[in-house]
C-alpha cells in the first residue's frame, strides 16, 4: 500500500485491475478490534417523531395527524453498563397502535414475541448524555429493513466513539409493513389501514432525512438526562445508509432533479454502504450536485464502480470493495445469526397450513413469527439460503424441530435435506466470516467520518485486508470488451487438481431441449438427475445438485440469497464470489440477466442427455436486466467432469443501472484463501483460440476472465 497525493487519478491497466492504493488521511482503526479506540459508554433510547408536514404516506397536502416516524438513538453516555440490550423488529407505530387509535392512518399489526438480537456492545438504556460537542449522523436502512438492524454494530461503535447516531425507520417501507401486508392479503386479516411510500420511495426517504436532522437540531429528540440538541455540533452532520439506505444517503446529498428535490446543505459527508440507484433515478446532474465527501462502501451493486467519476463536485470520494461481500449479512452484521435462530424456535409449526385455512384459530403473533421468518429469510430464496450455511455456525439450527423448520418454507421438506447435507460443514464461507466484514465497516465508516466532520488525520494501514480494494478521488480502467466470438468454445477437462483448457472456434450450439425453468426474478432452479454426478478438480466428492441462476451462474452448493448470486459487482466484488464462496461457480456471464425479456422462443433451459451422460444448460436470448440486446450461451457438463462453455452471442452492455460491467467467463473453485486473491489472476480465453491445451491449476482458484466497458472520464470539476 501506499500513499498518494489528493486528486492524483488511480490507474489500473490491464485485464483484473487491482488497485492498491489505500487512503492514508483516513484514521487508524485497529485491525483487530475498532473498537480498542472507544472512549465512551454507549446509552440508547428509542422514540416515535412525528412530521407535521406529510401524511403517513408522505402526501401532501396534510389532511391527517402527520407522519409518524420510529428512531433508535446511541449516543456517547456518562454512565457506564455491563449489559447488552436486546433489539427486535417490532416499531410501536404498527404494533402498539391498537384499534389504530394511538397512530391514526395505520394498521394494528400483532408484534412478534421471539427473542430480539443481543447488543454488540454494552449498553446503557437511557443513561445520561456525556458532556462535550458531538457530530450528529443520521442512519437509513435498506429496503423494508428496521432501523434496529441497519448495521447495528457499527452504529454502536459510532455513538463510542463520539457520535450521536439517530437511526431512522421509514414508514410505509419498512418490515413490518411488509410483515403487514402478508397477513392481509395472503392470510386474510384485518389490520387496518397500511400506507406505503412506494409512490415515490427515495423522495420520501430523503424527506424523511432531512425532517430527523430538523427535529432532533430543534430538541424534539431531547430526554431527560440527554439534551442532544445542545451538544450537537450543526456543522458536522453526516448521513450513512446501507443498500438502499445507501442510495437514501446519496440523494440526501445529491438532491433528486427530476422530483425537483434540492440537496441537504446541513449534510457535510455521506457514506452509502452497498448502495444501488434505485430505478435509476439519479442522474449526472445528480451525481456532479454533490459537494461533501462521499464513500462508496461494499460495492456489490456496481453502481459507485461505473460512476464513481461523475461525482466531480466532491473533492474527496472513496471506493471501498470487498471481494465476495455478502449484501445481507454485510448489513445485519452479528444481528443476522441471532435473529435466525430466535425466530426459528419461536415458530409454532401448527400456523402452516393453518393459517391460510382459519387464522381466527391461531395466536396472531404465531401468525406474525410465522410470516416474518418465512418471508424474510426462506421463501423467496429458497431451502439453500447461503445467507444462513455460508455465515452462521451449526448451533443455529439448535432447538428447532423438523416441523418447525419444514413449516417456515411452507411445507417444503427440501429445507431438512439442506440442513441435513450442510449443516456438520457451517459455516461454508470461512473466509468471510461475520466478524471481518463487521470489523470492516465499522473501521471504514469510523475512518471516514472521523476525516470529514472531526478532522482527525491518522495513518490507515490498520485498515488493510486481503478483502479490501480502495480507490480514491478518480479512477482510469482501460476497457477490456468481449473478444470472443459467436461459436467459440472454452473447453474444461479435469487432470488432477487441474484443468485442461482448450479454446477453439467453430463450435455450434447443441439443442437447448424443451424445459424452460423458471428463474425469472433473479431467481433459481435445483437440478438433479438421477445417476448423473461429476467430478471437480480439489473436491473429494462427486457434484451432483446444481443450481442454476437466471444471472448467468451455475453452481454446485447452495443458491444464493440476494438476487439469485450475488452479481453485477464491481471486477473485485465478482472475483471475491468466485474465490471465496467454497462452491464451486460456473460463470456463464454472471451479471443481472432478465429472462422475461427474452426473444421470442428465449429464456433459460436445461436438459439431460443420457445417452452423452452430459447436463446441458443453455442462456437462449436472455438481455441483461433493463436492455433488449440479446446473450446466447451454453453450458455442458460432463459426467467425466469436462465442462464446455459456448458462445452464442453476447451483448456489449452490463444492465441498464450498471452497464459497464459486462460479465465473467470460467470457472471457480470457491476454495481460495483471502490471502490468495490477489495472486490468482484472470486469464485471457481469446490468446489460447485455435492453440494447443494449456494446463491451468485449479484446486483452490479459479480460471476465469472479466470483461468490462472501462472506467474514464474527468474526475474534477474544470474550475478545480
Amino acid at each position: 500500500m501506499h500513499a498518494k497525493k489528493p486528486g492524483q487519478c488511480t490507474h489500473g491497466w490491464g485485464r483484473g485491475v487491482v488497485i492498491l492504493s489505500l487512503v492514508a488521511m483516513l484514521p487508524a482503526i485497529a485491525a483487530a478490534d475498532p473498537d480498542k479506540h472507544e472512549s465512551y459508554a454507549i446509552g440508547h433510547t428509542t422514540m416515535v417523531l412525528i412530521d407535521p408536514s406529510r401524511n403517513p404516506d408522505g402526501s401532501t397536502p396534510v389532511t391527517t395527524a402527520g407522519r409518524p416516524l420510529y428512531l433508535h438513538m446511541w449516543y456517547p453516555a456518562s454512565a457506564e453498563s455491563a449489559q447488552h440490550i436486546r433489539y427486535t423488529w417490532n416499531n410501536p407505530i404498527y404494533n402498539q397502535n391498537p384499534g389504530g387509535t394511538i397512530y391514526p392512518g395505520l394498521p394494528d399489526t400483532p408484534a412478534l414475541t421471539f427473542s430480539g438480537s443481543l447488543s454488540a456492545h454494552p449498553i446503557a438504556e437511557g443513561a445520561p448524555l456525556a458532556k462535550g460537542r458531538f457530530p450528529l449522523l443520521v442512519a437509513t436502512h435498506g429496503y423494508e429493513v428496521a432501523a434496529a438492524k441497519n448495521m447495528p454494530d457499527t452504529l454502536e461503535s459510532l455513538a463510542s466513539h463520539g457520535y450521536i447516531v439517530a437511526s431512522v425507520e421509514h414508514t410505509g417501507d419498512d418490515d413490518v409493513w411488509y410483515q403487514t401486508y402478508f397477513m392481509e392479503h395472503y392470510v386474510g386479516l384485518e389490520l387496518g389501514p397500511n400506507p406505503s411510500i412506494y409512490s415515490a420511495t427515495i423522495l420520501q426517504r430523503v424527506k424523511d432525512v432531512s425532517f430527523v436532522i430538523s427535529a432532533v437540531l430543534a430538541g424534539h429528540a431531547d430526554r431527560s438526562g440527554a439534551p442532544l440538541a445542545a451538544r450537537i455540533d450543526p456543522k458536522s452532520i453526516g448521513v450513512l445508509g446501507y443498500s438502499l439506505g445507501g442510495m437514501t444517503s446519496l440523494a440526501t446529498v445529491t438532491g433528486i432533479s427530476a422530483q425537483g428535490l434540492p440537496a441537504d446543505s446541513r449534510v457535510k459527508a455521506a457514506f452509502m454502504g452497498a448502495g444501488t440507484n434505485y430505478g435509476l433515478l439519479l442522474n449526472a446532474v445528480d451525481y456532479a450536485n454533490a459537494r461533501v465527501p462521499l464513500m462508496f462502501f461494499g460495492n456489490d451493486t456496481g453502481i459507485a464502480y461505473s460512476n464513481f467519476n461523475r461525482f466531480t463536485g466532491s473533492r474527496e470520494k472513496y471506493r471501498v470493495d470487498i471481494a465476495g461481500w455478502n449484501h445481507h449479512v454485510g448489513g445485519y452484521q452479528t444481528s443476522w445469526c441471532q435473529d435466525i435462530h430466535n425466530s426459528l424456535i419461536a415458530i409454532n409449526p401448527a400456523v402452516f397450513p393453518q393459517a391460510f385455512i382459519d387464522p381466527s384459530s391461531l395466536n396472531p403473533s404465531d401468525i406474525a413469527n410465522f410470516v416474518f421468518d418465512s418471508t424474510f429469510y426462506w421463501s423467496y430464496t429458497g431451502p439453500y439460503e447461503n445467507g444462513v450455511y455460508n455465515f452462521c455456525e451449526a448451533s443455529v439450527f439448535g432447538g428447532v424441530s423438523d416441523a418447525q423448520l419444514q413449516a417456515v418454507l411452507f411445507g417444503n421438506p427440501q429445507i431438512l435435506d439442506a440442513r441435513n447435507a450442510l449443516q456438520g460443514s457451517m459455516p461454508l464461507a470461512p473466509e468471510l466470516p461475520i466478524s471481518e466484514t463487521t470489523r470492516l465497516t465499522t473501521g471504514y465508516v469510523l475512518a471516514f467520518f472521523d476525516s470529514a466532520l472531526k478532522h482527525e488525520k491518522h495513518d490507515a494501514h490498520d485498515l488493510e485486508s486481503p478483502l479490501v480494494q480502495v480507490v480514491e478521488d478518480c479512477e482510469h480502467v482501460r476497457p477490456h470488451p468481449f473478444d470472443l466470438a459467436p461459436g467459440d468454445q472454452i473447453q474444461f477437462v479435469p487432470a488432477s487438481d487441474s484443468y485442461q483448457v482448450t479454446v477453439r472456434s467453430g463450435a455450434a450450439l447443441l439443442p437447448a431441449g424443451p424445459t424452460k425453468l423458471s428463474v425469472a426474478g433473479n431467481g433459481t432452479a435445483a437440478l438433479s438427475y438421477s445417476g448423473f454426478s461429476f467430478p471437480v478438480p480439489g473436491t473429494p466428492e462427486p457434484a451432483s445438485l446444481l443450481f442454476v441462476s437466471e444471472d448467468g451462474a451455475i453452481t454446485t452448493r447452495t443458491a444464493g440469497d440476494y438476487t439469485g448470486v450475488d452479481d453485477n459487482g464491481s471486477p473485485w466484488y465478482m472475483r471475491g464470489q468466485l474465490l471465496l464462496t467454497n462452491r464451486l461457480t460456473i460463470a456463464a456471464l454472471m451479471k443481472d440477466l432478465d429472462s422475461t425479456a427474452a426473444s421470442p422462443g428465449g429464456g433459460v433451459f436445461a436438459t439431460y442427455d443420457a445417452a452423452n451422460h452430459r447436463v446441458i444448460v443453455t442462456y437462449l436470448g436472455v438481455p441483461a436486466a433493463g436492455t433488449t440486446a440479446p446473450n446466447t450461451l451454453q453450458v455442458v457438463i460432463y459426467s467425466a467432469g469436462e465442462i464446455d462453455i459456448t458462445i452464442g452471442a453476447l451483448a456489449a452492455t452490463g444492465p441498464a443501472y450498471a452497464p459497464g460491467i459486462l460479465g465473467t467467463l470460467g470457472l471457480g473453485s470457491g476454495q481460495a484463501r483471502a490471502t490468495q486473491l490477489r495472486k490468482v489472476k484472470p486469464i485471457d480465453f481469446a490468446a489460447l483460440k485455435n492453440g494447443p491445451p494449456m494446463m491451468l491449476p485449479f484446486a483452490g482458484g479459479a480460471i476465469y476472465e472479466q470483461y468490462d466497458q472501462g472506467v474514464s472520464g474527468r474526475c474534477r470539476e474544470d474550475h478545480d
